[in-house]
């Protein structure tokens, strides 16, 4: 009966190291990191009260954030980050900032 405990124990055990070797892998890491869900911004995050490329309140949907000359501001898409960075000038000089 012995070594049919032996194999038993020594196959437990190379299961749990290839699992923790597959834990250990950064390729592993990644994927998990990628599956997880997106970062979630929140207004006390921005420095804006509206999205400065088309005006819709940030609280409402804040998708994303840009930092820029020292300030972080939140947009509601990528759509509008992208349009902010087109001309950021010109979209600092409308946004509707916090006190």
């Amino acid at each position: 009966m012995k070594p049919v405990y032996i194999i038993i124990s020594a196959l437990s055990l190379a299961a749990c190291q290839q699992a923790s070797s597959q834990k250990d892998n950064p390729a592993m890491k990644a994927i998990q990191h990628a599956d997880s869900t997106k970062m979630k911004y929140t207004t006390a995050m921005v420095d804006n009260l509206r999205d400065p490329s088309c005006g819709m309140p940030v609280a409402a949907g804040l998708e994303d954030t840009l930092h820029y000359k020292g300030k972080v501001y939140g947009f509601c898409s990528d759509e509008c980050r992208d349009e902010f960075k087109k001309d950021p000038e010109a979209h600092v000089k409308t946004a509707v900032m916090k006190k």
